[in-house]
C-alpha cells in the first residue's frame, strides 16, 4: 500500500498537536509543528515574536523545514499507510494572506506541495491557551483558521474535525481514513 501524507491543521489552540502526540504514540509516523521549533531557536538568539517583526524571514525560514519534513516522507520507513504532519506548508501562504503580507510567488511556491488528505480542527474556547509560542488571542486564532481553511480547500479535499476528546478525535480520523484506502 502506498504512503499517504496526512495534514492535520487549522486554528492555533484546537488540538492539532495533541492529536499528532497521541497519532505517535499509537505508533503513527508523524512530523511536528516545525514552527515552534523555529521560534524557541529564534528567542533563543534573541528574536522575540519572530513572525510578527520579520514574517518573510520568519516564513522562509518555516518553508526550508517543512519543505524538508515534506521531503523526508520518501525516507520513511513505516508499516503504516500514513505518515501525519503538524501543520503542512500551505499554512505559511495562509498566515502570511491574514496579515496582508502574501504574494503570488509565495501562493505558487506552496502550491506545489500536495498532500493526500487534509483535516481541519477549528479553534475551540474551551480548550485555548496561550503559551510563550502561541501569543494570539481567540479572535485572532479564528481570524488565521479562516485562511487556512481556505487556502487548503483550493487545492485538497479537507475533513472537518469535531471537537471532543482526543480518543474520540482519533477514532474519527481513523474512520475517515479506512474510507480513503
Amino acid at each position: 500500500m502506498k504512503k499517504k501524507r496526512i495534514v492535520i491543521s487549522g486554528g492555533p489552540g484546537s488540538g492539532k498537536t495533541t492529536l499528532i502526540e497521541r497519532l505517535k504514540d499509537l505508533g503513527y509516523s508523524t512530523f511536528g509543528e516545525y514552527s515552534r521549533t523555529l521560534i524557541e531557536t529564534a528567542k533563543n538568539e534573541g528574536k522575540n515574536q519572530y513572525f510578527q517583526s520579520n514574517p518573510q524571514e520568519f516564513s522562509e525560514a518555516l518553508f526550508s523545514g517543512r519543505k524538508i519534513q515534506f521531503e523526508a516522507f520518501e525516507k520513511i520507513k513505516t508499516d503504516s499507510p500514513y505518515v501525519f504532519y503538524d501543520r503542512g506548508i500551505h499554512d505559511i501562504y495562509a498566515y502570511l494572506k491574514a496579515i496582508d503580507k502574501d504574494s503570488k510567488s509565495w501562493y505558487n511556491r506552496v502550491s506545489e506541495f500536495q498532500y493526500d488528505l487534509v483535516f481541519l480542527l477549528a479553534p475551540w474556547k474551551e480548550i485555548y491557551v496561550t503559551d510563550h509560542q502561541r501569543i494570539e488571542n481567540f479572535d485572532e486564532a479564528k481570524h488565521y483558521y479562516s485562511f487556512i481553511k481556505n487556502i487548503y480547500s483550493q487545492s485538497h479535499e479537507i475533513i472537518q474535525v469535531p471537537n471532543g476528546v482526543v480518543e474520540s478525535r482519533i477514532n474519527f480520523i481513523k474512520v475517515k481514513l479506512k474510507s480513503y484506502e
